[in-house]
């Protein structure tokens, strides 16, 4: 057989799709129930074939190499599955890739729902980072759907041969735990006196800058606070008290009912709502229109539906 037709074992081409599309190795080991250090191995392997980096050292992502190689061949593996299932007579499951807050806070607790309706659909649900960029989350393959929140400061590159829909444009605003606004005196008296609490941000300030223009309060710099990269994390230390974070109904799940978190509300001003983003369904074109999917979205907009129509009674 000719030597540049030699295909790397499968069990390497498996740990890097499986980085690629979970953004860590450690995930990438999770997801394949594997030792972290036999996700690096393979793909220290898969390199030396290759002899090529696809990861890079420094940054923990893709090179450009990885990037092309990680698309090239998931629809390859992605067919090999789905053959591999049509022999078996067995439909491969809809995998549904999110961001780990809206995955856990709030499609998990549904779809029990969408079983009992459906129960001849199978859903795999596969969080994955919130900032893993669309082309590797291998939702552009057959039976991958992608649920992801665009900001509208963000540019939208649509990769080609897709589809997409706006599910939902939650307001976004402010909450803290009870005993972190019992340390700041209660709630602040104006908007601006935000500036002077403990924000908790994300991977960068930009999401609180555009909160505070559309509440027309100057914000040129944030004080210096910790970042922690991902909005569930945020919130997880908004619960323990750490300071004050950004959310939406999506994220917080039942923290508002039970108390764990309560919404900033100053005193002499009043908050407008803002919708900083929207949360966004892809899909290669041909799984847009696969029975599976169209029956998932009409379900998911239903809840969404429901859920808007619930927000007017949190506190």
């Amino acid at each position: 057989m000719d030597q540049r037709y030699r295909i790397p074992p499968l069990a390497m081409l498996n740990a890097f799709t499986a980085f690629a599309r979970t953004g860590g190795i450690r995930r990438a080991a999770a997801e394949l129930r594997v030792d972290h250090a036999a996700i690096s191995r393979h793909i220290r392997d898969l390199e030396n074939i290759l002899g090529t980096p696809l990861r890079d050292k420094e940054t923990g992502t893709l090179t450009l190499a990885g990037h092309t190689y990680y698309s090239r061949i998931t629809p390859l593996l992605e067919e090999l599955a789905t053959a591999t299932a049509d022999i078996r007579n067995h439909t491969p499951p809809l995998t549904i890739t999110c961001a780990h807050g809206f995955a856990y806070h709030w499609l998990l607790p549904r779809l029990s729902t969408f079983r009992r309706a459906h129960p001849q659909l199978e859903i795999m649900l596969r969080p994955v980072d919130a900032n893993t960029a669309f082309h590797v989350t291998g939702v552009e393959t057959d039976n991958h759907a992608h649920i992801g929140y665009v900001r509208d400061d963000a540019p939208l590159a649509e990769p080609r041969n897709t589809r997409s829909m706006i599910i939902a444009r939650p307001d976004v605003f402010p909450v803290a735990a009870p005993i972190c606004l019992t340390e700041l005196g209660g709630q602040p008296r104006t908007t601006a006196d935000l500036l002077r609490a403990p924000l908790l941000q994300e991977e960068d300030e930009a999401e609180w800058k555009l909160w505070f223009h559309a509440q027309n309060v100057a914000c040129t710099k944030l004080p210096a606070a910790t970042r922690l990269w991902q909005a569930h994390i945020t919130l997880a230390a908004a619960r323990a008290g750490e300071g004050i974070a950004l959310g939406n109904i999506f994220l917080l799940g039942n923290d508002l009912e039970t108390g764990h978190l309560v919404r900033v509300q100053p005193t002499q001003t009043s908050l407008r709502e803002v919708a900083l983003g929207a949360y966004l369904l892809r899909a290669s074109t041909a799984t847009w229109e696969k029975k599976s999917l169209i029956t998932f979205r009409n379900w998911l907009l239903e809840q969404v539906e429901l859920e808007t129509q619930n927000t007017s009674t949190l506190p």
